[in-house]
């Protein structure tokens, strides 16, 4: 019996341990975790220097020079020199320059995008939108002169004359600034800008009257009302600015400036008919001195 137990415990023994040894060999369930560097996320950049500008202006009152020349078919015959390619005698032409028109203060609204290339150098390009109301008087100067030439005492006489329009203008400038530094978030800057202004003329009216010693004077050649035809083109124009910008934030700066423009001459209206009433007008360009309040987003 004793052997028997002896085999028998022996037995048991070996059963234990067998499962113990075959666990050892193999491979641990748990591995040691392996760890890498994740790259780090970039934000996506919009702009590395881009910007959204938006403004509104107020322009002043200026004046106006414009070349003025009539035509009626039964105008007095009077040899006017200023517009040497029409029938003379049947052209009646105002005082050169014409110096009685005013362009009317107007608001004016502009967009644009620019380029901050460092802290003291950018550029932007701008479209700008305004009104361009014309409103004028000037005397007739055939009428005087043929008066004076019959005899008419001429402080009796009133040959007058004059003109409105409205019209509007679309301008479009490359531009470029200079900031001279940022102190406590206020930018001082200065620039210029070159480009090309669509001035449009429409609903042209015009009226001439003529007395004589509180009379009308007859025959009434000088003394009717008018409507003309407008006309539009595209002209040579620069400015010159300069303000200050503060930053409301990162991105967002408030700007306050002031702008003088100066636009060249070009067609008002004119006259194509034949046999009636009828007249031409060229403007010698005009200058603008504005005020403004704007915006500029940078996009970054």
């Amino acid at each position: 019996m004793t052997l028997a137990r002896q085999l028998m415990a022996s037995a048991a023994l070996i059963a234990l341990t067998m499962p113990a040894a075959r666990a050892a060999d193999l491979p641990p369930i748990y591995e040691t975790p392996i760890y890498q560097d994740v790259p780090e996320v970039q934000p996506v950049e919009i702009g590395s220097g881009w910007y959204l500008r938006g403004d509104v202006s107020y322009g002043f009152s200026g004046d106006l020079d414009a070349k003025y020349q009539e035509y009626r078919p039964d105008f007095a015959t009077y040899p006017g020199d200023f517009f040497s390619g029409y029938n003379a005698y049947q052209y009646d032409t105002f005082s050169a320059p014409h110096e009685g028109f005013t362009l009317e203060d107007s608001f004016e609204f502009g967009v644009g995008f620019g380029y901050q290339f460092t802290d003291f150098f950018r550029g932007d390009l701008t479209a700008r939108y305004y009104k361009l109301d014309v409103e004028g008087s000037d005397k007739t100067e055939s009428c005087y002169d043929a008066s004076a030439a019959q005899g008419f005492d001429t402080s009796l006489l009133e040959c007058d004359s004059s003109l409105s329009a409205e019209g509007n203008a679309l301008e479009l400038m490359a531009n470029a600034y200079v900031d001279l530094g940022t102190i406590a978030g206020f930018t001082p800057y200065a620039g210029a800008g070159a480009g090309a202004v669509r001035v449009t003329y429409e609903d042209v009216s015009g009226r001439s009257r003529c007395a004589y010693a509180g009379a009308v004077c007859a025959p009434a050649y000088y003394d009717f009302d008018a409507s003309y035809k407008g006309e539009d083109s595209w002209r040579f124009a620069y400015s010159l600015m300069a303000g200050v910008s503060y930053d409301v934030s990162r991105n967002l700066k408030i700007d306050v400036g002031y702008r003088f423009t100066d636009v060249d001459g070009g067609k008002m209206f004119s006259f194509d008919g034949a046999g009636a009433n009828g007249a031409t007008a060229e403007d010698d360009g005009f200058q603008r001195h504005s005020i403004s309040a704007g915006l500029r987003y940078a996009l970054w």
